[in-house]
């Protein structure tokens, strides 16, 4: 399927899509060769703050973007099928590149990316399966919950990097906060993937 020129949102959301790859790139590049198993002190330290408040502008920019995106779909009329499933792919893969990237710093634990990636999945398979009966699942409250919960984390951590790099009096609290985002990360896609089951098994089983 084409995306019409015209149609402004599905650009946006194309342009989040491009975005993801770009943002873990900058935040690669700021941690200056640092990574997984560094103490976080030292990474904050030695992290090029240049490359890493890119990356966090962008990452702002993006979440900002989801929000445009579907006010000027709804406004103007111009909701389409490929809208309802690309702008939840490109929420999935902001999300889950900002954990990973997060993940190699050592703020977020492996186990989290695990739930949010088999979240991921498993949501767009049922999304897949849903559609093949002539169902186009829209965004549910919990996803969008959940991706609230993981754009405010993510944007809080690498926040906390930036600032931490020229006020020492935060770096203590990076760890903490980093510990309470995760569980409640985790807890956001359980529950998102619980009710996107529930939701997709009621639609399918009425074919």
């Amino acid at each position: 399927m084409v995306i019409a020129p015209t149609n402004l949102p599905l650009w946006i959301t194309f342009a989040r899509l491009v975005a993801s790859p770009i943002f873990v790139l900058l935040f690669w590049l700021g941690l200056r060769g640092s990574g997984y198993g560094a103490p976080v002190d030292e990474l904050i330290v030695d992290l090029a703050p240049g490359y890493l408040i890119a990356a966090w502008a962008l990452m702002f920019l993006q979440e900002a973007s989801d929000l445009v995106d579907g006010a000027i779909a709804r406004h103007h009329g111009t909701v389409t099928d490929l809208g309802k499933l690309v702008d939840p792919l490109a929420d999935s893969l902001s999300h889950v590149g900002a954990l990973l990237c997060l993940m190699w710093v050592g703020l977020i634990p492996f186990w989290v990316l695990v739930i949010v990636y088999y979240r991921e999945a498993v949501v767009g398979t049922l999304r897949v399966i849903a559609a093949k009966t002539g169902h186009v699942v829209q965004a549910r409250v919990s996803g969008k919950i959940k991706s609230l919960i993981l754009a405010f984390a993510a944007n809080t951590l690498v926040g906390f990097l930036v600032v931490s790099h020229y006020a020492e009096s935060f770096r203590p609290l990076v760890i903490p906060v980093a510990q309470i985002l995760s569980v409640v990360v985790s807890l956001g896609a359980v529950v998102s993937l619980v009710d996107y089951y529930l939701a997709i098994n009621r639609i399918v089983g009425k074919k």
